[in-house]
């Protein structure tokens, strides 16, 4: 993997990404990816879907599933 380093990074932003990789239970690092990753998929006209994740029940879901529990939960 690369490394890239970010000189003179308003705090203010900092902070906020601070904040967004707390709620999400991500590290700063992971945050800033994921937001890299979300931005240039978007530019790109593409859809990529994040890596499944493990929810409490510990079962793998992906989008796609928890989609679905919720468009069920909607009739």
């Amino acid at each position: 993997m690369s490394t890239l380093v970010i000189k003179n990074l308003p705090e203010q932003l900092h902070e906020r990404l601070k904040a967004q990789a707390e709620r999400n239970r991500r590290s700063v690092t992971k945050e800033a990816i994921r937001l890299l990753e979300s931005g240039l998929v978007a530019r790109a006209g593409q859809l990529e879907l994040p890596e499944p994740v493990s929810l409490r029940s510990g079962k793998l879901q992906t989008i796609d599933d928890i989609e679905a529990a919720i468009s069920e939960g909607r009739d």
